[in-house]
């Protein structure tokens, strides 16, 4: 047997292993139908809609017992409340989603630090995040996915303190980590990569683009570098976008609507403008 052979032997065994792990976790077909009717309404700019749908999903999920789309829906709600306007009703669900969520779900967590690294609550952010990796030997140096959210979350609270250098420092360590992720990814790295932008880098990516947009210091704002960030990620994001329903999905719909809105820009078509309610619970 050749090593290409073995390699896929232990690969196709994995993913067995994969699987029978995932229908150990029960969930309710309802529930995660709702869930993603509700996260396609929230891409095409329907707020309320996708509100109203991603709280059914909750409550079909909480009825269920399916935690992890019940999670899912907490994180997706708290984007809607952001994009009404409502900080203080989002904060509020994603702290509730970080006290309830299982071992090992720091999505919620990493969600709630660019929250209220958003709001400039610096201490409160920087607690939350190290909180939710405390657990976690050697974050922010290991080759690990966690070390790379670590990494993000602390340029997000670098970022809230105007500490653009350290923000600057932060996203090129993580994207050190997430080079050396996908080198080492079992799976066929062509699927999950166009061009520099990979599953592992994405969102990093995005972030480094915001970062040389709204940077106030000369050494870090680059609209050319901005533009070119964006350009690759517009031409990979259809391939790497593909929003799995595997429990700990990054929702950050806003973000979303902004990379929808340079897929348009870039195709000549014209994005709806989103729906917002006003008002706020």
């Amino acid at each position: 047997m050749t090593t290409r052979q073995r390699r896929a032997l232990v690969a196709a065994a994995l993913l067995v292993s994969a699987s029978a792990a995932r229908d150990l976790t029960a969930q309710s077909a309802e529930a995660v139908g709702l869930w993603r009717a509700g996260r396609a309404l929230a891409l095409t700019g329907q707020v309320d809609s996708a509100l109203r749908t991603l709280e059914q999903a909750g409550s079909a999920a909480g009825s269920s017992g399916d935690l992890a789309t019940e999670q899912a829906t907490r994180r997706g709600r708290a984007d809607l409340w952001m994009l009404r306007g409502c900080a203080d009703s989002a904060t509020r669900i994603l702290q509730e989603a970080v006290s309830a969520a299982p071992p090992g779900d720091r999505s919620s967590a990493d969600a709630l630090v660019r929250l209220l690294a958003s709001r400039k609550a610096v201490p409160e952010a920087r607690r939350v995040l190290v909180k939710a990796y405390g657990d976690v030997p050697s974050v922010g140096s290991n080759i690990t996915r966690e070390s790379v959210t670590f990494l993000q979350g602390m340029a997000a609270v670098e970022l809230a303190g105007g500490q653009e250098s350290a923000t600057l420092a932060s996203l090129n360590s993580a994207l050190a980590i997430a080079v050396r992720l996908h080198e080492g990814d079992e799976k066929e790295r062509s699927e999950h990569a166009v061009g520099e932008i990979t599953d592992e880098n994405g969102w990093l990516m995005f972030d480094l683009a915001q970062l040389r947009r709204t940077a106030k210091s000369p050494a870090i704002q680059s609209p050319r570098e901005h533009a070119r960030i964006m350009s690759i990620l517009v031409k990979a994001w259809p391939t790497l976008d593909v929003l799995p329903d595997d429990g700990f999905p990054i929702t950050r719909f806003a973000d979303r609507l902004v990379m929808r809105a340079a897929l348009c820009a870039a195709d000549g078509s014209q994005c709806p403008v989103p729906i917002v309610a006003k008002g706020c619970p």
